[in-house]
């Protein structure tokens, strides 16, 4: 067998844009820049950083065998997400699905709430996992395995029957995409569930997903990282998670997305901007956050009349960013309502009345596709 490192030339770590070595050999891959970690406002930005949704290595082989050494931390939340989520790796031959792994053993990452928002955090520590893609066919190929959206995932070692070499350049569009926990996905059974995937794989979009559980609050330093990256279509979902922490009311809000966009125009200009509202969530249609846990129950809590001026809720959030977009009056920057991806008719895929599971992921990533194909299909390709 032929033994590599994440980090050696042959291997490409896409969607990863630094390394964390907690114990040696061991190597996270982050979805922000190790300078982005001073302007962190908490533990959980750093947290779901790690999280790889969207990061796959990128080689080619003729290798019939193809194992991986990981150590995965599963995510627990004491009350509300009791069940070890499963961390399943989906490996593509030349584009296409071809089979997944799941890691069992790995660590526990366990959540409790505190205050609204706010977790403690704890680490139940387990064994690590060599996952074995075979039957591959001895004939070179261009090999992509993508990680699971649900944990943190450790690599120690990619091993193969045969050389591994680097993959030709992609030469598909680029695609950046900045959302909350629902375009991370972390409840998909696997990789190619999340919606952001499954609509990059039928869209045939190289996509980076900065979609981070609880941290899509507009937060320059991921302007700045998306701004810095070459792309051809940029997509923004706003607004759950400013209404899950209570973070902004209108006053914040209506200028801190101006200050984003105008952060991605001062790089790039002329490139499409799609910006997405959220998805259907019950509680807090007409009801402002925070999000409030109360044992297996998330809901949302009126607050007295006096206390309720510019307090956003996800019907307000929707028409805010309509406005925006048509106020801006660019001609790449486009608007798409989110219940047209997820709407009331779909809850029975919404479990916790906030999250979809993988059905209902899948079929975001399949209304997206279908609702965006003939857009995506016009835009020239700028980057190379």
């Amino acid at each position: 067998m032929f033994t590599y490192s994440i980090k050696d030339r042959q291997i490409e770590v896409v969607g990863a844009l630094g390394f964390q070595e907690d114990s040696p050999g061991w190597l996270i891959p982050r979805r922000l820049p190790d300078w982005t970690i001073k302007q962190f406002a908490d533990d959980a930005i750093d947290r779901f950083v790690k999280f790889p949704s969207g990061i796959r290595l990128r080689f080619t082989t003729s290798a019939d065998l193809i194992t991986l050494k990981v150590r995965v931390s599963r995510l627990v939340i004491t009350g509300l997400a009791e069940n070890v989520r499963p961390a399943g790796f989906d490996l593509l031959v030349n584009g296409v699905e071809n089979q997944s792994q799941e890691a069992h053993n790995g660590n526990i990452l366990r959540l409790t709430s505190t205050a609204p928002s706010v977790f403690s955090e704890t680490l139940e520590e387990g064994e690590s996992d060599t996952l074995t893609f075979s039957g591959l066919g001895d004939e070179s190929k261009n090999i992509e395995i993508w990680f699971p959206t649900s944990a943190i995932v450790e690599v120690n070692e990619v091993a193969a029957s045969s050389e591994i070499t680097a993959s030709p350049v992609d030469l598909r569009k680029r695609w950046l995409h900045y959302g909350s926990s629902i375009s991370q996905s972390g409840e998909a059974l696997r990789a190619m569930d999340a919606w952001v995937m499954r609509a990059a794989q039928l869209l045939n979009l190289n996509v980076t997903n900065f979609g981070l559980a609880g941290q899509c609050q507009l937060d320059g330093f991921v302007a700045r990282t998306m701004a810095a990256l070459p792309a051809d279509l940029i997509t923004l979902k706003l607004g759950i998670n400013v209404i899950n922490a209570d973070s902004m009311r209108e006053r914040a809000f209506i200028p801190a997305v101006h200050n984003f966009l105008d952060i991605l125009r001062e790089s790039q200009p002329l490139t499409p901007i799609l910006v997405i509202s959220a998805i259907w969530c019950p509680f807090h249609e007409e009801t402002p956050g925070p999000t409030m846990i109360e044992g297996s129950e998330l809901y949302g809590k009126e607050r007295p009349t006096e206390l309720a001026t510019g307090a956003l809720t996800l019907t307000r959030t929707r028409k805010i960013l309509e406005e925006i977009v048509a106020t801006r009056a660019d001609v790449n920057l486009h608007y798409m309502n989110g219940l047209t991806l997820f709407s009331q008719s779909d809850e029975d895929n919404l479990p916790d009345k906030l999250h979809p599971n993988s059905a209902g992921y899948r079929l975001m990533g399949e209304r997206f596709a279908d609702l965006q194909k003939s857009f995506i299909d016009k835009i020239p390709q700028a980057v190379s």
